[in-house]
């Protein structure tokens, strides 16, 4: 699962506020399998939730943000699934609450879910 933060502006006061809500929940995120994108006009790096202390490097591109972003959306927080499809669509700050929920109603995170207690 991958989820795309992506923003205009790196000083974006919902683009921080966003970062900090995930990156203070690395085991939810790493037992649903979640790669966390920043993406900002010219460049892009993958959330280094499992240690904080290590940011990931930037890298120079603007080819997620030519996919992803858009001059008409500040912000906005997209969720793919396993199977590649876009599940959430978002201009407003995600609750990891309601991410989690809609993520653990997948099938594929329902059948994870089921062989772990088996």
């Amino acid at each position: 699962r991958v989820i795309l933060i992506v923003s205009q502006n790196e000083d974006s006061k919902t683009y921080n506020q966003q970062i900090a809500q995930l990156s203070r929940l690395p085991k939810a995120l790493k037992e649903r399998k979640i790669l966390v994108y920043e993406i900002l006009p010219e460049r892009y790096r993958i959330m280094n939730y499992l240690n904080k202390e290590k940011k990931s490097k930037w890298i120079s591109s603007s080819l997620l943000y030519g996919q992803y972003g858009n001059k008409q959306e500040v912000f906005k927080v997209i969720l793919i699934g396993l199977d590649g499809g876009v599940k959430l669509n978002s201009s407003n700050v995600l609750i990891p609450s309601e991410l989690f929920a809609t993520i653990d109603s997948m099938p594929m995170r329902r059948a994870e879910m089921e062989n772990k207690r088996d």
